[in-house]
């Protein structure tokens, strides 16, 4: 049996993490002097109830004892295993993961492990993640299955925008003053993420411009395959996400949709109201994501 591991950027409902039997690799948030495991020690809620207060949560990547514990743990169990890692463009924790995978590897000549670069965050790993467990379930061979997550990964798209960029001038990604003018002339950033980073593809004024935005990259990148379950994400603003989802669905009425709130870490450097489209541009054979229950 292969075993699917994740960190903690990966956003998927805890119903189908616990389905599918995925590892989650904590990453940290730190509020003062006090650092969290993301999901374990502190909750979504608490960070966004902080983020509100005007705290800005710093954040550092998984631990490298916890990771080769988990690791260990499945192989010892006689499974296989492939982590799925956030972008390596945004955090270390690929290269950690790796590192660790090839210090153990010697240690279990029987078992195959791999560290993949997912190149994507938030609900673009949730939809590689959920497809790959569900062939994992489905006792796929370890070969289909990374050979599948390799194809995923250049096709997934992710298309947002930011409620605010008051949030981005408190944690120095931009300057008070750009910030301060920017939200009284309404502008609204319009982030993609091509080549692991984040990226600003334009700005725009006032958020129903925004959200029409976000729909028109989404109908341009996936004119081809439109039938497929689409991830919406939302930075403690469900009203906003909800939004966008009728949007999807009139534009795209055979498509299928489910909404998560960003995690703790994404959502520290997005801040509060951030929302995104996750989606795949082309869908990989033995796709069957439409098939999953909510």
């Amino acid at each position: 049996m292969t075993r699917l591991v994740v960190d903690s950027i990966c956003d998927l409902p805890e119903l189908l993490i616990k389905k599918y039997n995925i590892a989650v690799l904590p990453l940290f948030v730190t509020i003062g002097d006090e650092s969290y495991r993301d999901r374990v020690d502190i909750t979504l809620e608490e960070v966004y109830e902080k983020m509100r207060s005007g705290i800005v949560p710093m954040t550092s990547q998984i631990s490298s004892e916890e990771a080769e514990k988990t690791f260990r743990g499945i192989l010892d169990d006689g499974d296989d295993l492939i982590y799925l890692s956030f972008s390596s463009g945004l955090s270390g924790t690929y290269q950690l993961a790796k590192i660790i995978l090839d210090d153990i590897r010697p240690d279990y000549p029987d078992r195959r492990m791999e560290a993949v670069d997912s190149e994507a965050g938030s609900m673009g790993i949730g939809i590689q993640a959920l497809q790959a467990a569900r062939w994992m379930a489905q006792n796929r061979d370890y070969d289909f299955i990374l050979q599948g997550i390799y194809e995923m990964i250049p096709n997934t798209r992710h298309v947002f925008t930011l409620e605010s960029l008051s949030w981005l001038a408190k944690g120095g990604r931009i300057t008070p003053p750009a910030g301060y003018i920017g939200d009284k002339l309404q502008i609204k950033p319009i982030l993609d993420f091509p080549d692991k980073y984040l990226h600003v593809a334009g700005i725009v004024r006032g958020r129903k411009t925004a959200f029409k935005t976000l729909i028109n990259m989404m109908n341009k990148d996936l004119a081809d395959c439109p039938g497929q379950l689409i991830g919406i994400a939302h930075a403690d603003d469900r009203e906003a996400a909800e939004t966008i989802e009728k949007m999807v669905h009139e534009a795209l009425p055979d498509a299928k949709t489910f909404i998560h709130p960003i995690g703790c870490v994404l959502g520290s450097h997005l801040g509060i109201g951030g929302v995104g489209i996750l989606f795949f541009s082309k869908l990989v054979d033995g796709y069957d994501l439409m098939d999953e229950d909510f």
